[in-house]
């Protein structure tokens, strides 16, 4: 026993799944029914530590070749509340989850939790969105899948106070990057959303093509555009529901892009976004 006892049985499961979470020799005897809490394990020792993501992305998709889709589901939610019950302390246990799933919407379900659920900080009032802000405009990490689910995320909460964000994503996203994430996009029609594209016409009028499918694509998903005010921190409000501040109806909104959008659109392009629209 002595000189050959596994060093790592005397502690906690969660320590000792996280000692061979972050193990790469020590990967493979994780069991397909031990992973959800390893990934638990993993998030809540690595969340305050910055500069892991490739390692988050690797262990990710580990994670995800041994367990099915639900459960994979249910590992973020359980995060997530302890994540709540820390108070939004330990947020980035949830990005390799927003960042290599191969679902989209467990992409996009983590990353909302990200947004909602992070504390605010001296320096920063909404650490997550500028957390998945910085990852969607960072080159990617080997594994890593599209964050356009992420990116739908922000647009589709539809709140104005991020809109420095969105701002922040085109300026610093290459032309070519940043129209194959929005060629992916199924986020919702908000005045938040709405307002970035026409901007993005704005700063690159040679995504045009590009903008207007989005656009056409967008009033399918939703009857109406709204803006409204998320309750970020979620936990720090007693009705987490979201506040509607105003509401248009598909072709009144139409009319408040109709301006910007003669700038820029050719004839077709505008026929396509108004048909939708309308």
């Amino acid at each position: 026993m002595g000189l050959f006892q596994d060093q790592t049985s005397s502690l906690s499961e969660i320590k000792r799944l996280a000692a061979l979470v972050t193990d790469p020799s020590r990967r493979e005897e994780i069991g397909s029914d031990q992973w959800p809490l390893a990934m638990i394990a993993y998030g809540l020792v690595t969340c305050n530590e910055t500069g892991r993501e490739e390692e988050g992305v690797t262990i990710y998709n580990m994670f995800q070749s041994r367990c099915a889709p639900d459960a994979r589901r249910k590992c973020a939610l359980q995060l997530a509340a302890f994540i709540r019950q820390r108070k939004g302390d330990g947020w980035r246990a949830l990005l390799p989850f927003a960042m290599a799933d191969e679902a989209p919407d467990i992409r996009r379900q983590s990353a909302f939790l990200i947004y909602t659920l992070a504390a605010p900080q001296p320096e920063e009032r909404f650490p997550g969105i500028a957390g998945l802000a910085n990852v969607i405009c960072a080159s990617p990490c080997p594994g890593q899948a599209s964050m356009t689910p992420a990116l739908d995320a922000l647009m589709s909460l539809g709140d104005m106070r991020f809109a420095p964000y969105l701002s922040f994503i085109s300026k610093n996203l290459p032309p070519g990057r940043l129209a194959d994430l929005l060629a992916e996009t199924e986020a919702i029609p908000t005045d938040l959303g709405c307002g970035w594209l026409l901007d993005i016409l704005d700063e690159h009028p040679e995504l045009t093509s590009t903008i207007a499918a989005v656009l056409a694509g967008m009033p399918s998903r939703a009857g109406e555009v709204l803006d409204v005010v998320v309750p970020v921190p979620s936990w720090q409000f007693t009705n987490s529901a979201v506040q509607p501040l105003h509401s248009w109806s598909i072709p009144e909104y139409r009319l408040r892009m109709g301006e910007r959008l003669s700038r820029y659109l050719a004839p077709e392009e505008r026929e396509a976004v108004d048909r939708a629209w309308s």
